[in-house]
C-alpha cells in the first residue's frame, strides 16, 4: 500500500503538482519501512515459501534504494539524476528473472498478479532509465503512463492482499 502511495506522490511531483522536498519525506518514510521489512526477511521473519528470504530481501531493497536515492535528490534539489537513471536500468534488468519465475510452475504456485507487477515495475524502471539516465525527455509522457499503470496494479495488489483477494504466501 505504501509503495502505491509513494509512487502516486512521486508521479504527481514529476508532473508539477507538488514540492519535491515534501515528497522526499514520504520517500524516506517508505524507504525506512521497506528497510525494516527487508531486514526482517533477511534475518528469518520472512517468507517460508519456495524462495529464500535473502532473495525476497534483495528484491525489496531494489525498491528501498530507489526511494532513498530519489528522496535524497529531491531533498537536496539535485537536478542531475543520471546516476539514479542508470541504477534504474540495473533494477530493470534484475526484474526480468523475478517476473519469469512468478509465472513458472516449477518455482512454486503461479501467481499472475505478482508476475504482472514485476513486468510493470520493470517497465517503469526501464522508462526511468530512458528519461533520467539517457535524458530522453521525449519519453516522459510514456514513462508517466507506464508508471501510473504500475502504481494502480500495485495498489490493487496490496489492497487485494490485505483483503484476502490474493494469497502471496509460498511465492513471494
Amino acid at each position: 500500500m505504501y509503495i502505491g502511495g509513494v509512487l502516486t506522490v512521486n508521479l504527481l511531483v514529476m508532473m508539477g503538482h507538488g514540492d519535491p522536498k515534501d515528497a522526499a519525506i514520504f520517500n524516506f518514510l517508505v524507504g525506512a519501512l521497506t528497510t525494516v521489512v527487508a531486514l526482517m526477511w533477511l534475518f528469518g521473519a520472512g517468507p517460508t515459501g519456495n524462495v529464500t528470504s535473502s532473495l525476497v530481501a534483495a528484491q525489496t531493497l531494489l525498491f528501498t534504494f530507489t526511494y532513498y536515492w530519489l528522496g535524497y535528490n529531491w531533498y537536496t534539489g539535485r537536478q542531475d539524476n543520471r546516476a539514479l537513471g542508470w541504477y534504474c536500468l540495473f533494477v530493470a534488468l534484475n526484474v526480468i528473472p523475478f517476473a519469469y519465475y512468478a509465472f513458472v510452475p516449477a518455482s512454486g504456485p503461479v501467481l499472475w498478479i505478482l508476475g504482472l507487477n514485476w513486468i510493470l515495475w520493470g517497465l517503469a524502471w526501464f522508462s526511468f532509465w530512458v528519461v533520467l539516465g539517457l535524458q530522453k525527455n521525449s519519453f516522459f509522457k510514456p514513462m508517466l503512463a507506464i508508471t501510473w499503470v504500475a502504481t494502480i496494479v500495485v495498489w490493487i495488489s496490496g489492497l487485494g492482499w490485505l483483503l484476502g483477494w490474493f494469497n502471496f504466501s509460498g511465492l513471494t
